[in-house]
Order: structure tokens, then sequence, then C-alpha cells
């Protein structure tokens, strides 16, 4: 008789776990009498299935599907139809359109799995867009997530081809439309561009009235030829900004004191810590004779008498407002009616005054312009070809602004400026130096007096070229 000997407990359980795998990972095809391996399917990337895209129809060869998350919410309505959807495959990454061939019920969130050999593929108006897709090819996996990629508008339009598709928030903007209310007119404009949106009749929102300025709207990117445009979302995700507004009424010093002699303190109100400069501005008094018929009665207004930086106002940090986290000032000012000989005096110092002798404000060719600066402080380091501002001064930065300049005094208009948040925006503004990050920790700010005189002969050098301002109030928005 033939002696067997036992395995070794090694080689057994390996025995043991290849039959486990074979039992558990093949199924028999009862009519061929052969065992197949379940592998699963292949995924494919949404980028690489958009990059097959042209605007002739496509049919996809490949065998294998993609993954992603629902971005679009079916029921706010603000897409084509109750048959599309948009699909991104996570946050950062890129997304799609889809278009079914019956109704779907997919939600905001849903994961999704498509199976896409054989389905046609195209490019509508520069979206890439799965096209006629059997709703059986679709399969719910469970539910996802995806983070919209915080952007500005400028940002936005030079990435247009690679966010196509994908959901997105553009950082504090306003809204504008041709009637005040959510409509197939409504633009985006922030600090540094605008945009078109697209609104459908049928969105649910559509018609209600807009927030105007506002900390972030969310929506997905489209393409119609080359003009991108933001599709929001919903309306429950366009935030309003909160403001805090200083109108000026609540000084806290407006009798002299020797103890203001160097200004520090002379400009502070409840709300904020207001700098100024007795010499150059800006100082505080009760209205000029020649602006009583558009001011207020015994209110104490902050001039800008000079257009020169130290003729500014400065908005620092304080106890009670700390700034970070600023997305907008909106700025109320008017041209001073004064002219002829003029002097301007700080109400807190009293032992300092500015004289100018102001010329007829020309409306044909005068403006009114206000103006904030960001201050940066340098650190120093040497630019090749740059003359550089010393370590621990400031270099100033202005921001940009889309209200137009004034041609008239004596009436309050309001200019609104946009604050940068990151070192993104600021990069974007030409900032390339300094100390950005203290900055952004910590912002600081200054109103300026652009006013610019254009009748013949004013030069800089002459005392007469000033065109004084006044400040009603100023609106920070959070």
């Amino acid at each position: 008789m033939k002696k067997i000997h036992p395995a070794s407990p090694i080689t057994t359980f390996m025995l043991l776990m290849f039959i486990c795998y074979f039992i558990t990972a093949c199924t028999k095809d009862k009519e061929k009498g052969t065992a197949t391996i379940l592998n699963p399917p292949k995924q494919i990337s949404i980028a690489t299935v958009k990059d097959l895209s042209t605007e002739q129809l496509v049919k996809i060869k490949d065998s294998g599907v993609i993954r992603g998350v629902v971005i679009s919410d079916a029921g706010q309505k603000n897409i084509d139809n109750t048959r599309t959807l948009f699909l991104q495959e996570g946050t950062g990454k890129e997304g799609i359109m889809v278009m079914l061939k019956t109704d779907h019920s997919y939600l905001v969130n849903d994961s999704l799995e498509i199976n896409i050999f054989g389905q046609t593929l195209t490019r509508q108006n520069g979206t890439a867009t799965l096209q006629d897709l059997p709703n059986d090819m679709v399969k719910k996996l469970g539910i996802g997530k995806v983070t919209p990629r915080e952007t500005t508008v400028s940002e936005l339009q030079a990435n247009k081809a690679e966010w196509e598709g994908s959901l997105i928030r553009i950082r504090a903007c306003e809204l504008i439309s041709e009637n005040g209310n959510y409509s197939a007119t409504m633009k985006i404009r922030d600090g540094q561009s605008s945009m078109s949106s697209s609104i459908f009749q049928d969105a649910k929102f559509n018609g209600t009235a807009l927030p105007g300025d506002v900390r972030s709207v969310v929506g997905i990117v489209r393409l119609n030829g080359n003009e991108v445009l933001l599709a929001p979302r919903n309306a429950s995700e366009i935030l309003p900004l909160t403001y805090t507004t200083d109108d000026f009424t609540t000084w806290k010093n407006t009798t002299w004191s020797s103890n203001l002699a160097m200004q520090e303190f002379a400009l502070h109100t409840a709300f904020a810590n207001w700098q100024g400069n007795p010499k150059d501005g800006a100082i505080k008094q009760l209205a000029n004779a020649a602006d009583v018929g558009f001011t207020k009665a015994g209110k104490i207004y902050p001039y800008l008498p000079k257009d020169s930086i130290a003729s500014s106002l400065k908005l620092y940090p304080g106890d009670k407002l700390t700034l970070k986290g600023l997305k907008v000032l909106k700025v109320t000012f008017a041209a001073s009616r004064v002219e002829g000989e003029v002097r301007f005096l700080e109400q807190s110092v009293g032992n300092q005054e500015i004289a100018l002798s102001v010329l007829p404000f020309n409306a044909g060719t005068d403006q009114a312009r206000i103006g904030v600066q960001i201050p940066i402080e340098s650190t120093g380091a040497l630019i090749p070809g740059k003359l550089v501002t010393p370590a621990g001064f400031d270099d100033y930065y202005p921001l940009l602004s889309t209200t137009p300049a004034i041609k008239e005094t004596g009436k309050f208009y309001t200019a609104t400026f946009f604050i940068p948040s990151t070192a993104e925006d600021l990069k974007a503004m030409g900032i390339t130096s300094g100390k950005v990050q203290q900055w952004l920790a910590s912002p600081r700010f200054s109103i300026v007096n652009l006013s610019s005189r254009k009748t013949p002969g004013i030069t800089s050098t002459n005392r007469d070229r000033y065109i004084p301002i006044l400040l009603d109030k100023v609106e920070m928005g959070f």
C-alpha cells in the first residue's frame, strides 16, 4: 500500500484560499459549461470622455463606465429639461452634461455609474454632452458630495474649457439685471470683470427679486460657443452679504483735545478705527456752508480736501471690527460745492488747517471720484529693474470699481469695491511682493480722493487743482 504524506500547513492553507476564491468569484455558464471570473467594469474618467467629443456625433467604442456625483438640481428646474443632469467626477474634477431618453428622478449628491459603451457623445454650443442615453444605462451607487471650486469671474473665464460642466462658487459679487429680478439678462460682476448667467424660463426662482451684493453664488459652468455662463443651482446657495454701516454719527471725539494732536484717535467712531492727517486730510468737521443744502443739519462729515495719498481716510482693524473676511466696501460720497478761498479744520485737533483755492466745478469736464487702496508692507527684497519700497513701509495698490466718475457737485453717490480674499486674488491684481499673508490676516484700507480737474491750465503743482469731497457713510459687507 502506497503511503501518503500529509501536506504542509502552508500548502493546505493556500489550497483552501484558492478554492474559496474560485467558488465566490466564478459563475457557471450552464449551457456552455464554462467558468467566468466577474471583474468590475473599467472606469473611464469624465475628462477622457469629454476629449472624444466633437460637434459631430461620436459613438463611444470603449467598453467601460463613468462615475460621478449629480451636481444639478432638477427640482429647481434651472436646467435644460427634466431629462438632463450634470455629473461631476469629484471635487476639483471635470463634469459632463447627460441627456437621458426619458425623465429621471436623480437628486443632488446622488452617486451614479453610467455605462457608456456604444453611447452617443457630442458638443452642443461648446458643452460636451452624452446624448439620448437609455435610462437603464444609469445605476445609482449611493450618495456622494462635490465641493464647489471657489473662484472669481476672471479666473473662471480663463479656465472655462476645463471647468465646463463642473460646480463652482464665485466669491463676493453683484447680481444685476434689467428689471432687478432673476432673469435671462442677469449679469454677475465682481471687482475684476463681469459675465452672463444662465437662468431658464422654468427655473423656480426666475422672476424673484435679486439680492444685489452677495457673499457667493454657486452654479454650474455652461458654455454658449466661446462665451462662458454660470447657471445658479438654486436661490438658497446665493448668500447675501451682511453689512455693518458707519454713517459717521458716532464720533468718539468731537471737541478739541490736546491729547489728539497727533490725530491717531481723532477720527475713531463707535464702529471703526479711522485715521487721517490734519495737514492734508482726511479731517472731520460740520458741513461747509456751501454744502448745507444737501447735508444733514448738525452732522459732522469726513472731508478729503485733496487728491493725494496723504489726504486719505485710513481704515484699521479694531476691537469691534477686525476687517478679516470683509468682502465689499461701499463708499457714499459727494463733491463739495465749495468755491474760492476755503479752509478745512479738524474739529477735535483745532490747531492746523488745510487752506485751498477751489475753482468752480466744470460739469462738462471735471470729474469727482473716490478710490480704495490696500496698503501692503514691503519686505524690501530687491526686484530686478524695479524701484523697491524700503522694508517696513507700505506699497499702495488700488482696487477696481465699476462706479463711473461723478460730473456734478452737491449730490451723494455710492461706489462699490470688492475686496481680495486670497493670495491668488492679490496675484491677479499684480501684487507679487510684500507681506501678502500679513495683510490677508489683518486687512487695512485707505479711502482716497481721486477727483481730477480737466480744465485747461491746471497742473499737479497748482493749489487750485483740488476738488474736495465729503463722505456720508461707509458700508462694510461680510
